[in-house]
Protein backbone atom coordinates (compact mmCIF):
# COMPACT_ATOMS: atom_id res chain seq x y z
CA UNK A 1 0.00 0.00 0.00
CA UNK A 2 2.89 2.36 0.73
CA UNK A 3 4.18 1.64 -2.77
CA UNK A 4 0.80 2.68 -4.20
CA UNK A 5 0.87 5.96 -2.24
CA UNK A 6 4.44 6.63 -3.38
CA UNK A 7 3.43 5.97 -7.00
CA UNK A 8 0.45 8.32 -6.65
CA UNK A 9 2.58 11.13 -5.18
CA UNK A 10 5.05 10.69 -8.04
CA UNK A 11 2.43 10.43 -10.77
CA UNK A 12 0.62 13.55 -9.56
CA UNK A 13 4.00 15.30 -9.17
CA UNK A 14 3.07 16.45 -5.66
CA UNK A 15 6.67 16.72 -4.50
CA UNK A 16 7.14 16.82 -0.74
CA UNK A 17 3.79 16.21 0.90
CA UNK A 18 2.06 15.74 4.23
CA UNK A 19 0.57 12.37 5.06
CA UNK A 20 -2.13 11.44 7.54
CA UNK A 21 -3.37 7.97 8.31
CA UNK A 22 -5.63 6.19 10.76
CA UNK A 23 -5.12 2.61 12.00
CA UNK A 24 -3.75 0.59 9.07
CA UNK A 25 -3.57 3.84 7.08
CA UNK A 26 -1.20 5.23 9.68
CA UNK A 27 1.12 2.28 9.13
CA UNK A 28 1.00 3.01 5.40
CA UNK A 29 1.90 6.66 6.03
CA UNK A 30 4.81 5.61 8.25
CA UNK A 31 6.10 3.21 5.59
CA UNK A 32 5.99 5.95 2.95
CA UNK A 33 8.10 8.11 5.28
CA UNK A 34 10.50 5.20 5.83
CA UNK A 35 10.84 4.22 2.18
CA UNK A 36 10.80 7.67 0.58
CA UNK A 37 11.74 10.40 3.05
CA UNK A 38 12.32 12.74 0.11
CA UNK A 39 8.56 12.75 -0.56
CA UNK A 40 7.41 13.47 3.01
CA UNK A 41 7.27 16.78 4.86
CA UNK A 42 5.17 15.75 7.91
CA UNK A 43 3.18 12.72 9.04
CA UNK A 44 0.15 12.41 11.32
CA UNK A 45 -0.56 8.89 12.56
CA UNK A 46 -3.75 8.19 14.49
CA UNK A 47 -4.26 4.93 16.38
CA UNK A 48 -1.15 3.27 15.03
CA UNK A 49 0.44 0.05 16.24
CA UNK A 50 4.06 -0.92 15.58
CA UNK A 51 4.21 -4.33 17.25
CA UNK A 52 1.67 -7.13 17.34
CA UNK A 53 2.40 -7.71 21.04
CA UNK A 54 1.40 -4.09 21.80
CA UNK A 55 -2.31 -4.94 21.34
CA UNK A 56 -4.38 -5.63 24.42
CA UNK A 57 -4.88 -9.43 24.81
CA UNK A 58 -8.62 -9.16 24.11
CA UNK A 59 -7.90 -7.41 20.81
CA UNK A 60 -5.54 -10.21 19.75
CA UNK A 61 -8.33 -12.66 20.64
CA UNK A 62 -10.82 -10.66 18.53
CA UNK A 63 -8.40 -10.62 15.62
CA UNK A 64 -8.38 -14.43 15.63
CA UNK A 65 -12.13 -14.31 14.95
CA UNK A 66 -11.78 -12.23 11.78
CA UNK A 67 -12.34 -14.68 8.93
CA UNK A 68 -14.89 -15.53 6.24
CA UNK A 69 -17.42 -16.85 8.78
CA UNK A 70 -17.56 -13.44 10.50
CA UNK A 71 -19.12 -11.81 7.42
CA UNK A 72 -22.74 -11.90 8.59
CA UNK A 73 -21.89 -10.32 11.93
CA UNK A 74 -19.62 -7.75 10.29
CA UNK A 75 -22.40 -6.65 7.94
CA UNK A 76 -23.79 -4.77 10.95
CA UNK A 77 -20.66 -2.61 11.24
CA UNK A 78 -19.39 0.58 9.64
CA UNK A 79 -16.60 -1.44 8.02
CA UNK A 80 -19.13 -3.25 5.83
CA UNK A 81 -21.16 -0.11 5.13
CA UNK A 82 -18.09 1.71 3.85
CA UNK A 83 -16.87 -1.36 1.94
CA UNK A 84 -20.25 -1.73 0.23
CA UNK A 85 -20.09 1.89 -0.97
CA UNK A 86 -16.93 1.33 -3.01
CA UNK A 87 -16.47 -2.39 -3.62
CA UNK A 88 -16.88 -3.51 -7.22
CA UNK A 89 -18.00 -6.96 -5.93
CA UNK A 90 -19.79 -6.61 -2.58
CA UNK A 91 -20.23 -10.39 -2.48
CA UNK A 92 -16.45 -10.70 -1.96
CA UNK A 93 -16.72 -9.25 1.56
CA UNK A 94 -16.17 -12.67 3.24
CA UNK A 95 -13.05 -13.15 1.13
CA UNK A 96 -11.76 -9.74 2.23
CA UNK A 97 -12.32 -10.68 5.88
CA UNK A 98 -10.35 -13.89 5.34
CA UNK A 99 -7.43 -11.91 3.95
CA UNK A 100 -7.59 -9.35 6.75
CA UNK A 101 -7.71 -12.11 9.36
CA UNK A 102 -4.70 -13.87 7.86
CA UNK A 103 -2.82 -10.57 7.71
CA UNK A 104 -3.53 -9.80 11.38
CA UNK A 105 -2.06 -13.15 12.44
CA UNK A 106 1.34 -12.36 10.91
CA UNK A 107 4.22 -11.29 13.15
CA UNK A 108 4.77 -7.54 13.10
CA UNK A 109 7.41 -5.27 14.58
CA UNK A 110 8.27 -2.02 12.81
CA UNK A 111 10.03 -0.33 15.73
CA UNK A 112 13.49 -0.35 14.13
CA UNK A 113 12.12 0.99 10.85
CA UNK A 114 10.07 3.76 12.46
CA UNK A 115 13.10 4.94 14.41
CA UNK A 116 14.71 5.79 11.04
CA UNK A 117 12.02 8.35 10.06
CA UNK A 118 13.45 11.83 9.64
CA UNK A 119 10.23 13.79 9.03
CA UNK A 120 8.29 15.27 11.97
CA UNK A 121 5.54 12.89 13.08
CA UNK A 122 2.48 13.61 15.21
CA UNK A 123 1.49 10.44 17.09
CA UNK A 124 -2.18 10.54 18.14
CA UNK A 125 -3.67 7.81 20.30
CA UNK A 126 -6.88 7.53 22.26
CA UNK A 127 -6.52 6.80 25.95
CA UNK A 128 -9.02 3.97 25.40
CA UNK A 129 -7.54 2.70 22.13
CA UNK A 130 -6.68 -0.92 21.13
CA UNK A 131 -3.22 -0.49 22.64
CA UNK A 132 -2.24 1.19 25.90
CA UNK A 133 -1.19 4.87 25.79
CA UNK A 134 2.31 3.70 26.70
CA UNK A 135 2.63 2.33 23.15
CA UNK A 136 2.13 5.83 21.74
CA UNK A 137 4.76 7.09 24.19
CA UNK A 138 7.10 4.35 22.93
CA UNK A 139 6.55 5.44 19.31
CA UNK A 140 7.14 9.07 20.29
CA UNK A 141 10.40 8.00 21.94
CA UNK A 142 11.52 6.17 18.80
CA UNK A 143 11.02 9.45 16.93
CA UNK A 144 13.23 11.35 19.36
CA UNK A 145 10.57 12.62 21.75
CA UNK A 146 10.43 12.38 25.51
CA UNK A 147 14.21 12.38 25.92
CA UNK A 148 14.62 15.67 27.81
CA UNK A 149 12.95 18.74 29.17
CA UNK A 150 11.69 21.13 26.50
CA UNK A 151 13.49 24.07 28.08
CA UNK A 152 12.49 27.59 29.05
CA UNK A 153 12.36 28.76 25.44
CA UNK A 154 11.38 25.46 23.82
CA UNK A 155 14.91 24.68 22.66
CA UNK A 156 14.53 21.04 23.73
CA UNK A 157 11.15 20.40 22.10
CA UNK A 158 11.52 17.56 19.55
CA UNK A 159 10.30 17.88 15.97
CA UNK A 160 7.78 15.08 16.50
CA UNK A 161 4.75 15.44 18.79
CA UNK A 162 2.51 13.24 20.93
CA UNK A 163 -1.20 13.64 21.66
CA UNK A 164 -3.26 11.31 23.83
CA UNK A 165 -6.94 12.08 23.33
CA UNK A 166 -9.05 11.55 26.46
CA UNK A 167 -12.02 9.20 26.29
CA UNK A 168 -11.32 8.23 22.68
CA UNK A 169 -11.50 4.63 21.46
CA UNK A 170 -9.93 3.20 18.33
CA UNK A 171 -13.35 3.13 16.69
CA UNK A 172 -14.19 6.76 17.50
CA UNK A 173 -10.82 8.27 16.57
CA UNK A 174 -11.83 9.22 13.03
CA UNK A 175 -14.85 11.23 14.15
CA UNK A 176 -13.47 12.75 17.34
CA UNK A 177 -12.94 16.53 16.96
CA UNK A 178 -9.78 16.24 19.05
CA UNK A 179 -7.98 14.63 16.12
CA UNK A 180 -8.43 17.67 13.88
CA UNK A 181 -7.70 19.97 16.83
CA UNK A 182 -4.18 18.52 17.19
CA UNK A 183 -3.46 17.57 13.56
CA UNK A 184 -4.21 20.89 11.86
CA UNK A 185 -1.91 23.06 14.01
CA UNK A 186 0.86 20.45 13.67
CA UNK A 187 0.56 20.43 9.89
CA UNK A 188 0.24 24.22 9.66
CA UNK A 189 3.32 24.96 11.78
CA UNK A 190 6.64 25.75 10.11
Amino acid sequence: MAGDVIALIEQLKLGTTDLMGYSLGSAVALWVAILRPDLVRKVVVASTVLRRDAFYPEILEQQLQVNESAAEFMKQTAIYTEYAKVAPRVEDFPRLLGKIGAFMKQPMDATRDVASITAPVLVVQGDSDIVPPSHAVEIFGLLGGGKRDGGWTGEGVPQSRLAILPGVTHYAMGTDPGLAAVAIPFLDAD
